[in-house]
């Protein structure tokens, strides 16, 4: 027979229900409406941004040149939007020849915007100018400019976009991945497909290589003389196991088979759309030839939609907020995280042994306040190189100073606490007092600075970002992206506003969250809620 759990009661026979900071916490965090929505926005903004390679987005490091600086739009395509910019600037030549005629006031007009450099005010004026004067039959292109425009229609409507996933080769009957293939197995599948001998390309392969490693150690070594290079590139090669070189050179055959099928892939589709046989996206498997099988998603190049435009290189910007979310994020909260666990480590240890520890240690954070913490960061970037983790290094390097002094006043308040002294006198260790009772007596405060940290981190990273110090390409963050836009705002503006907004209204976020939980876990606001 179950017995029922036993209740406390008080003098007067009330049930005594327990509650922790907790518990109580999170019921003034809840009355918090901007708190609450700061939470939600950042949630949300984490949901998207490290799920995003399950969104249905385009790559963020896949270029399309044709598509350079196109304009956002939710119901254009980029072939759309592409012819338009050909005929605002057909427009525009016309009336520099003086074939659109407009009115004195309004050549004046535009005359005043070029002088403004107000260039995409006179682009959509003489683009709406010109359509509403050759519907009129007023305006009509000549000879030479209606041939670019079907050259420009016809390349729209037949270029694609192909990506291969997988290639196939017909060995003992059975369809195997040639990635699952050894070394010696794909060279001679290659030198068959290219009828050339195994001995020049594997000759080849090794120029490659070694082309490879060039510039890797040239990356690394920016200021070395030619001579270390090539000692680097020698000495590189030299370590390099057997192992390696084919790994190295199976990659390379297997990318030379993709450009072969893609060139294949690309004539058959373009007859079948001469043919009116196919229609897109098209996904499935196609045949290269007698032996080759690739699984491939083939598309329209130019039917896709930006809704946020594109940058300098016809990327997707959408697709690069997001994926440069990714990288933000996890700097803030990895800088964060390292430097509250560094903060707590030295916090602790100063604030419970005392003494001569707490001295030392806390002169260590006086002498390392009173250095340039951003000139710190930079000259760690510059000497170590501009890679991510010696990002997440730089930054958290000395941003645990004021965790460390908190996390001291805190547990020096503690330390002389009942719950304490109980531990000591039964034999608790050091350790043991410090990680059990007091680091998780002191969480609220910890939390609450981490949450403000978060942004700091962000917007330290966007700072060197905006310097060519942060995130490098092909990777991208939020501040990485505005360096980008910043250079080209007065033509295209939206690839500064676009990654502008998107970091704004996490920070806000992020900084309404932070306020709400200092709020919420100050016990003095639990009477001003």
């Amino acid at each position: 027979m179950l017995r029922k759990k036993e209740q406390t009661v008080n003098e007067f026979n009330q049930v005594v229900v327990g509650n922790s900071l907790t518990k109580e916490a999170w019921k003034r965090l809840k009355k918090n409406k901007m708190a609450v929505f700061g939470m939600v926005v950042v949630i949300i903004y984490a949901i998207i941004s490290f799920s995003a390679s399950f969104l249905p987005i385009y790559p963020y490091d896949e270029s399309i040149i044709d598509h350079q600086h196109l304009r956002p739009s939710l119901t254009k395509t980029s072939g759309e939007l592409m012819l338009e910019q050909q005929y605002k600037n057909l427009y525009f030549k016309a009336w520099r020849a003086g074939r659109l005629v407009l009115s004195e006031e309004e050549n004046q007009m535009i005359e005043d915007l070029i002088l403004k450099n107000e260039t995409n005010k006179v682009w959509d004026y003489l683009y709406k100018e010109g359509e509403s004067q050759r519907e009129a039959g007023t305006f009509e292109f000549n000879s030479t400019e209606q041939k670019t425009i079907d050259k420009y229609v016809d390349k729209i409507n037949t270029d694609i976009q192909i990506t291969i996933n997988n290639l196939y080769y017909l060995l003992d009957g059975k369809k195997t991945s040639l990635s699952k293939l050894d070394y010696d197995t794909l060279l001679d599948i290659y030198a068959k497909e290219i009828k050339a001998d195994s001995a020049l390309i594997e000759t080849s392969l090794d120029k490659e290589i070694r082309s490879q490693v060039t510039n890797t150690v040239k990356a690394s070594l920016t200021d070395a003389t030619d001579e270390d290079i090539t000692a680097a590139v020698d000495l590189e090669i030299e370590n390099m196991s057997r192992k390696d070189w084919e790994s190295k050179a199976s990659d390379s055959i297997i990318g030379k088979l993709e450009t072969s099928a893609k060139k294949t892939i690309e004539k058959k589709m373009k007859a079948q759309i001469a043919e009116g046989s196919v229609s897109f996206p098209f996904k499935g498997d196609i045949e290269i030839n007698d032996h080759i099988t690739a699984k491939a998603e083939v598309s329209l190049k130019h039917m896709r939609r930006y809704f946020l435009g594109t940058d300098y290189l016809g990327r997707d910007l959408l697709s690069r907020i997001i994926y440069g979310g990714q990288i933000s994020i996890a700097i803030g909260l990895i800088g964060t995280i390292t430097s509250v666990l560094i903060g707590i480590l030295v916090g602790a240890v100063a604030g419970y042994r005392g003494g001569k520890i707490d001295y030392y240690l806390m002169r260590f954070v006086d002498i390392m306040y009173g250095l340039p913490y951003m000139l710190l960061v930079i000259i760690c970037m510059a000497i170590f190189g501009r890679k991510i983790f010696n990002l997440f290094f730089a930054l958290a390097m000395v941003s645990w100073l004021t965790i460390a002094r908190m996390v001291r006043g805190q547990i020096m308040s503690l330390k002389n606490q009942e719950y304490v002294e109980a531990a000591r006198s039964m034999g608790a260790s050091t350790s043991h007092i410090i990680l059990r009772h007091m680091v998780p007596n002191s969480l609220s405060v910890i939390i609450v600075y981490s949450t403000i940290r978060i942004p700091a981190f962000i917007m330290q990273e966007s700072f060197l970002s905006f310097l060519g110090l942060g995130v490098q390409a092909p990777y991208a963050s939020w501040g990485s992206l505005i360096g980008d836009g910043v250079a080209s705002m007065t033509l295209y503006p939206w690839k500064l506003l676009c990654p502008s907004i998107a970091m704004i209204v996490f920070l806000f976020a992020m900084n309404f969250f932070g306020d709400g939980l200092r709020d919420a876990f100050d016990p003095q606001s639990k009477n001003q809620l």
